[in-house]
């Protein structure tokens, strides 16, 4: 019994963490300028970058949908004292699974970004820019 209502303690704490940093992630997306304007592009590198962040969000925003689903199912089973632990441990995978699915987009990004630019673009981004 203890040990449960330590994982739902602890599952809540983690929950509540990964949700504010989604949070506070967006909101900075929302002020950034611009991340590719010091690199010289040219209309062909810009319209490739343009696409690929464009398919990014879009997993993105799918998968964090995703999650928030889980989470919610989760947080559900978790109180319910009726509720099986392989439907919770079931839960757990799929985010776990959906966890893969946004690093795997952001992978898949990066290695698009790899191919578009030049090793100097790629270096003035990996110094912040400037």
């Amino acid at each position: 019994m203890r040990t449960r209502k330590r994982l739902a303690v602890g599952l809540l704490a983690v929950m509540l963490l990964v949700g504010g940093t989604i949070s506070f992630a967006q909101k900075e997306a929302a002020k950034e300028t611009d991340p590719y304007q010091n690199l010289g592009l040219s209309a062909d590198q810009r319209s490739k970058l343009d696409k690929v962040t464009n398919e990014r969000k879009t997993a993105l925003t799918a998968t964090q949908q995703k999650i928030v689903g889980i989470r919610q199912k989760l947080m559900g089973l978790l109180f319910d004292k009726k509720a099986p632990d392989h439907e919770i441990d079931k839960l757990t995978d799929q985010w776990a699974t959906a966890d893969k699915e946004a690093l795997a987009a952001q992978i898949k990004f990066h290695k698009a970004m790899r191919q578009i630019l030049t090793q100097e673009q790629l270096t003035t981004i990996a110094k912040g820019g400037k």
